[in-house]
């Protein structure tokens, strides 16, 4: 349904969006994954970053293995008149596999529009106060990015958990790298896992 220029989702099926992610996965050739035994070592160009900087993430592994990156972090939304909105500019989406997990607290609902070839927007009924989205094999490219919604009254701050996950593949000899940009992230601590390893990196103005 159109409404506006906007397509509205209702629940996880949209035609479109379920195209763009076949023909984007008709490109992705399955690479094996490393194992908990295989060692994975890598370091960052930095633990403190002006937001905005980009982060460099490299090291060495099994040669021609894929390697989950996960992405943590943590972001208070005032709320003004019983309605809280952030916007994540400029989220850039490298590879598949990949998963995005957002969850707002103390909310009433939540509404997600990502800004594609057109805008696509999902909305979430809140369980016990809790709104979740989840989505899944995103197609690659830069996307602008605005969580909103409603909550009850007496609420200053909707708290929002955002969990990310890439993959990077490393190359023939074990090496790989991986550039990542800090603009969509709020200051503060931002949790990075590579394998069993976890790297706190800290974004400041």
């Amino acid at each position: 349904m159109i409404i506006g220029g906007i397509i509205t989702i209702k629940e996880n099926y949209n035609l479109f969006l379920g195209i763009i992610k076949k023909i984007d996965s008709l490109f992705y050739s399955p690479v094996p994954e490393v194992s908990d035994e295989d060692q994975i070592e890598w370091e960052v160009s930095a633990l403190q970053l002006k937001k905005g900087d980009n982060l460099i993430i490299s090291g060495r592994t099994k040669p021609e293995r894929s390697i989950k990156m996960n992405v943590n972090f943590e972001i208070q939304i005032p709320v003004n008149d019983q309605k809280y909105e952030h916007r994540f500019d400029d989220v850039a989406i490298t590879s598949i596999p990949n998963e995005f997990q957002v969850v707002a607290q103390t909310v009433k609902n939540m509404t997600f529009t990502v800004q594609m070839l057109i805008p696509f927007k999902q909305h979430r009924d809140a369980e016990n106060g809790k709104a979740i989205y989840v989505d899944k094999n995103v197609p690659t490219g830069n996307y602008d990015i605005t969580i909103k919604g409603e909550t009850d009254e007496d609420i200053e701050n909707v708290l929002l958990n955002v969990k990310a996950s890439q993959t990077i593949v490393s190359d023939s000899k074990g090496d790989f790298i991986c550039e990542y940009s800090t603009k969509p992230f709020p200051n503060g601590t931002v949790d990075l896992f590579l394998g069993q390893e976890k790297k706190e990196i800290k974004i400041i103005l």
